[in-house]
């Protein structure tokens, strides 16, 4: 119980860390940005034009973060309910193809999804599902080069499984293990952007719905997510 004890108080003090690291940089770049307008520092108009946009940015970054950090929280939160009910896998599956597939039109991304066809019965909560499958999804096509494809395939076998893959540039064997974890964070220029919870975010609603979640990868040669939902 003392081991237990203290490995929680660890892992509170290193989420507060890694919080506060997440939101210092931004907060420090919108307020140095500030103080350079407002001390007539920068007066040349496309230079305060490239700091409003910079600003711009740094506050889309800290509400992408606190919109992640809430919805963590509470899906974290046992007394936090979700929406059990009957669901069509197959709508949900269809209709995060399709959300994903304006973002992925933008980098000449095909996003081509097939065992779905058929009704697919399963039990959960629509939106949460979708998000799930869409957080997965957007990292897809965020690490897949231009013109390249990104796959979903269903299997509606006993137990149903969902594949997401890509041949994107993959992930060092090294951090795999760390990809569910909040705040974790790949090296890499694409995802210089990201939050780092995401995938935490994501785990915790496979978690909600008895969802096993996988995640294999090569440097390289692509990435594969593997959803096994419940059996029966």
């Amino acid at each position: 119980a003392s081991k237990e004890s203290e490995r929680l108080e660890q892992m509170r003090k290193d989420f507060i860390a890694n919080v506060s690291h997440e939101l210092r940089t931004p907060i420090t770049v919108i307020r140095g940005s500030l103080e350079a307008l407002c001390d007539g520092v920068v007066t040349e108009p496309r230079q305060v034009k490239n700091y409003y946009e910079q600003m711009l940015r740094e506050s889309k970054g800290l509400q992408r973060l606190v919109t992640d950090l809430l919805e963590l929280s509470r899906l974290q939160n046992p007394d936090f309910s979700i929406e059990m009910r009957p669901v069509n896998l197959s709508d949900v599956l269809g209709d995060a193809v399709r959300s994903i597939g304006q973002v992925a039109k933008q980098k000449n991304i095909a996003v081509i999804g097939e065992g779905y066809e058929q009704p697919i019965p399963v039990t959960g909560d629509y939106d949460r599902l979708k998000q799930m499958f869409l957080i997965v999804l957007d990292n897809a096509v965020k690490f897949s080069a231009p013109g390249s494809d990104v796959r979903l395939k269903c299997t509606p076998a006993d137990p149903v499984t969902v594949q997401i893959s890509d041949r994107g540039s993959g992930i060092d064997t090294d951090e795999l293990p760390h990809l569910f974890e909040r705040f974790y964070k790949t090296k890499s220029e694409e995802n210089k952007e990201g939050s780092g919870l995401g995938l935490a975010v994501a785990k915790q609603i496979a978690d909600r719905h008895g969802i096993q979640i996988e995640a294999k990868s090569e440097k390289g040669e692509g990435s594969e997510f593997l959803f096994s939902f419940p059996k029966g």
